[in-house]
């Protein structure tokens, strides 16, 4: 009876029992190799950035967001660097926890909180878990005016999570979102020219091909999900990939339309890192607890890709893993209602 009982529990968790191994074992290896020589290693630039008269003046670590995302990163100002990087790693934290309980639930955010992508993106001080959040707190209000908010500042923030996301609004016919979208981004754009000078757009693509080589010569790019980024690391040519990439996530977003909102937020993602650049493995916290989600529910092959692409270890594999498995719905869909 009591090995009956075990063998139907691993028949139907194995997905579960497998992400915990992943995250365990991944997670042990993230800290032994980050922690403590990368502890908010990435918060520093930001800090740095928005202390200095120069954000995009060439050094060891340079800041390349783009300038929009000074205006976020203001009020860095406050604060000196430990103690900003504390209250950064709880607020990081704590929105993302209430947006993606928002979202997709307790339970799915629970197994995000553990995933090798929340660690590797928590100890540098990364970006990726606040525009996580924004992300799905954007596809859960059911406000399209917020929705449209939220993606334009989405896009002025970290755009290469969202950079497909007004096509996936096309696509679905909401206007008014797609169109607050556009004027949100132009009003933060307009802002930051009047805050740094016509000048600062400039100085951020001077500095775009000196952090390439830096990504080049320190193997940042071994770490890459996005094609184009993953390519340096083979000593391939970038372009074809980003058009590739382009072309992957142009198709995604034309297969959107009958998706309910919690597939969108996960598709939009995906299909953004695809066009994306630039990208590296804690960018899968996007689509962490969507991945979750799946792990939870089923026990066939679209948990087993949920697996790798929740380990966030396989590079643009993880990433193609979860396209996979976001286009699974996509590629069956009935319509349904959207909030």
């Amino acid at each position: 009876m009591i090995e009956s009982r075990s063998g139907s529990f691993i028949r139907d968790k194995w997905p579960l029992l497998i992400a915990f191994w992943v995250a365990i074992s991944s997670n042990i290896a993230i800290i032994a190799v980050l922690w403590p020589k990368a502890e908010a290693v990435d918060f520093a630039v930001f800090w740095r950035a928005v202390h200095a008269l120069h954000p995009y003046a060439a050094n060891e670590q340079p800041f390349v967001y783009p300038p929009t995302a000074l205006l976020w990163f203001s009020p860095l100002k406050l604060v000196e660097v430990w103690p900003g990087y504390l209250i950064w790693t709880a607020i990081s934290v704590a929105v993302f926890a209430v947006a993606a309980v928002w979202l997709y639930g307790r339970g799915s955010t629970a197994l995000t909180i553990i995933s090798p992508a929340m660690s590797v993106g928590l100890i540098p001080g990364q970006t990726s878990l606040i525009a996580a959040a924004i992300l799905f707190a954007a596809f859960a209000t059911q406000c399209r005016v917020c929705r449209g908010i939220l993606l334009g500042a989405l896009l002025t923030f970290k755009p290469q999570l969202a950079v497909v996301a007004p096509l996936f609004l096309l696509v679905s016919r909401e206007w008014q979102a797609l169109a607050i979208t556009a004027v949100t981004a132009a009003i933060l754009a307009i802002l930051t020219t009047a805050s740094f000078g016509p000048r600062i757009w400039t100085d951020w693509i001077d500095a775009i091909p000196a952090f390439q080589q830096i990504v080049a010569h320190r193997g940042l790019s071994m770490s890459a999900v996005s094609p184009a980024a993953f390519a340096m690391s083979l000593g391939l040519p970038r372009l074809p990939l980003l058009l590739i990439g382009c072309a992957a996530a142009l198709l995604i977003a034309l297969k959107s339309g009958d998706l309910n909102n919690r597939e969108r937020a996960a598709m939009i993602a995906t299909a953004s890192l695809l066009a994306a650049p630039y990208a590296l493995r804690y960018d899968l916290i996007a689509i962490a607890p969507a991945m979750a989600a799946v792990i939870l529910r089923d026990t066939g092959r679209k948990a087993l890709l949920a697996c790798v692409a929740y380990s966030a270890t396989f590079g643009p594999l993880s990433l193609a893993a979860g396209v996979c498995v976001v286009g699974w719905r996509a590629s069956g869909s009935q319509p349904v209602k959207r909030t």
